[in-house]
């Protein structure tokens, strides 16, 4: 049967992170725990001895844990920009010289300031560096959320004027670097409006109602209400008709067809816009959806005979 293990957190949570810290692990199998460490002030001594971790039905197990953090150095910080649509990743790189005759392994730590931009820089957990050479490092920029102007103070000579301020996204990478030293680079990110998701062509017939399938997916590691929107292009057509539910709920990190009912009394083509908004944060996917509406079928033939000046049903 499952065992249930939880640490003894309260003992080093200020300065490390087990994860998971609580769970069941099922019989006669391994289970991985991601440690992260993160201090909180320079100390190069610091350690947690036979940290205990307790099995329900078993022996108790014991961890230490050491680590060591310097005081950054932000006279010598420089910084990484990047560009991007949102959603959309885009890549910088950073240079790392040894300065020594053997190989580095660094592991570099990519931090966000706050939890708004959290995910949004990644990069490799290990870089080797040759002995008396240098390596790049690359770090991807891929934004979940559109960065935005918001509106700040300035004082300009004796006035205080109010202005209009791109609020980035921001982060820090840092390199800790086996000869006592460190790099440190500053990340700043500006997401803009996205670009079309997909372009939808269809092909329909006058006076049927067809169903036209838009496959919308979650950004987000959580479910989000959508508002459904569309907008024709040109002038409105009273003879076009388009259907769909309001609102659509879409699990985190998936994938959900949404479904619109198009009708038209005529041939014709019609291209029309179909957005998707997030309730909750104002964050919005759309998609181009084409439609070549062809001639009715003819259905039937009805033959009436009659005598001249005699009508007939």
């Amino acid at each position: 049967m499952k065992a249930h293990f939880k640490w003894d957190s309260k003992i080093y949570k200020q300065n490390f992170t087990i994860q998971p810290e609580s769970g069941y692990i099922n019989p006669n199998s391994n289970l991985d725990l991601e440690v992260t460490f993160h201090p909180t002030q320079s100390d190069l001594d610091l350690h947690y001895k036979k940290i205990p971790c307790t099995i329900k039905g078993g022996d108790k197990l014991e961890l230490s844990l050491m680590g060591k953090s310097v005081d950054l150095d932000t006279t010598s910080t420089e910084e990484l920009t990047f560009s991007t649509k949102v959603r959309q990743t885009t890549s910088q790189s950073a240079t790392v010289q040894n300065t020594e005759g053997r190989e580095w392994a660094i592991n570099p730590t990519i931090g966000t300031e706050g939890d708004g931009a959290k995910g949004f820089f990644s990069g490799k957990a290990t870089l080797v560096v040759p002995a008396g050479g240098s390596a790049q490092y690359e770090v991807a920029y891929t934004p979940q959320i559109m960065t935005k102007l918001k509106k700040v103070k300035k004082t300009e000579g004796d006035q205080e004027v109010e202005a209009e301020e791109m609020e980035t996204h921001k982060g820090s990478l840092f390199f800790p670097l086996p000869n006592g030293t460190a790099l440190l680079y500053r990340l700043v990110g500006t997401a803009s409006e996205p670009d079309a998701e997909g372009e939808i062509s269809e092909t329909v017939t006058a006076k049927k109602a067809d169903s036209i399938i838009i496959p919308v997916k979650n950004w987000s590691r959580q479910p989000q209400r959508f508002s459904a929107t569309w907008q024709l292009e040109g002038e409105p057509d009273p003879a076009c008709f388009i259907r769909g539910a309001p609102t659509f709920d879409v699990g985190g990190s998936s994938t959900k067809d949404y479904k619109l009912t198009f009708l038209s009394l005529k041939s014709g083509s019609h291209r029309f816009q179909v957005t998707f908004k997030a309730d909750k944060t104002g964050e919005y996917a759309y998609f181009w959806v084409n439609v070549t509406v062809q001639e009715a079928d003819l259905i039937d033939t009805i033959e009436l005979v009659s005598q001249v000046r005699e009508s007939v049903s």
